[in-house]
């Protein structure tokens, strides 16, 4: 006999099964990322489909099955109709859900993420128009703070390899270990460290910037294009280095609206 449970989620994303069906990604409070299929979900008239469109926090009932848990039921709690109402914005959201996406594992329950997608969707809501490049910056951010929450926080202020604090202009960054290396070090070692490369201070203070400040601290710094490609390479390296799948796109062309 099939068991039933309840839980409370942010939709991540979605894809068609057979004629009729359609898979979720939803993250869960109470059960981390869970795969559903929505029976009938493809369908024009689909109940269940107007509850969980993308982005929502939906209530859901579950039948947990043998080989698959199947929506038995769920509710509306949260819209964000602002973000519904705005391309840019819609496109933002849906960028840091899908990182969501491809960056968690199933079943392993992170109420801090949890709470990062709340208050990225939040942001999201209430934010004024969104630039291109504000929108790029803002992605990069919330991939930081994914790949914090998930294991992979890099180390910005001391060596990787003697630990010691780093200098302004006198370190090198290295996405495969994670972080920056002082420059004596990186010298004395080459081979241990041919794949560091040059980080401007303004570059790295713009990732420990948007590594530690809320969402909402990042709409307002002054964002200088050089600087910005510099925080988009580093940050896109991590995620090349450390995400369990790579992102089709890049963090800049992911936010190209116009």
């Amino acid at each position: 006999m099939a068991s039933f449970y309840h839980s409370t989620g942010i939709v991540l994303s979605r894809k068609d099964h057979r004629e009729a069906d359609r898979w979720y990604s939803v993250f869960t409070r109470e059960h981390g990322k869970i795969e559903l299929l929505a029976r009938g979900g493809h369908k024009i008239l689909a109940k269940l489909t107007p509850h969980l469109e993308m982005p929502a926090i939906i209530d859901l009932h579950v039948v947990n099955g043998r080989q698959f848990d199947t929506i038995a039921g769920t509710d509306r709690l949260r819209a964000f109709p602002s973000t519904y109402a705005d391309i840019s914005k819609l496109v933002l959201a849906q960028n840091a859900l899908h990182l969501t996406d491809i960056g968690t594992k199933p079943h392993e329950q992170d109420l801090v993420l949890y709470d990062l997608l709340m208050q990225w969707l939040e942001m999201v809501e209430n934010a004024p128009a969104i630039t291109n490049e504000r929108a790029g910056f803002l992605l990069g951010s919330y991939a930081l703070k994914l790949l914090s929450v998930i294991g992979y926080r890099p180390e910005l202020s001391r060596c990787l390899s003697c630990k010691l604090a780093i200098e302004a202009g006198a370190y090198r960054w290295q996405a495969l270990k994670g972080g920056v290396v002082c420059r004596s070090c990186a010298e004395r070692n080459q081979e241990q460290w041919f794949a560091s490369r040059a980080l401007s201070d303004e570059a790295l203070k713009l990732i420990r910037y948007s590594l530690s400040e809320p969402f909402e601290s990042q709409l307002r710094p002054r964002l200088v294009g050089e600087q910005l490609s510099e925080f988009h390479e580093a940050v896109e390296s991590l995620m090349v280095s450390h995400f369990p799948v790579i992102p089709a796109n890049s963090l800049r062309a992911s936010c190209a609206f116009f």
